[in-house]
């Protein structure tokens, strides 16, 4: 499991668990905790969002690394035998 998959499971388990414990706990009437409930909810949501855009421009980045290491590599593979296309 690469860092971003354990950083984005381990920002939802904290994010359930929190949850959880505001339902048990909460001292308020129901429609106030389902706004707060909500509004958390919305915010995480946002915030995995941006996380996830994050990882993605992370793993492009990565993938154009790899692709002209490759390109590179077959390159210089190439020139040291010679090879005419």
């Amino acid at each position: 499991m690469n860092n971003g998959m354990k950083i984005l499971t381990g920002f939802s388990l904290g994010l359930l668990s929190g949850v959880v414990a505001g339902l048990l706990y909460a001292p308020e009437k129901g429609e106030k905790t389902r706004k707060k409930l909500q509004k958390n909810v919305d915010k995480s949501y946002q915030d995995s969002m941006k996380k996830i855009d994050e990882l993605k421009a992370s793993l492009s980045k990565e993938m154009e690394s790899v692709s002209a290491k490759g390109k590179e590599t077959y390159e210089n593979l190439k020139s040291s035998v010679n090879y005419k296309n």
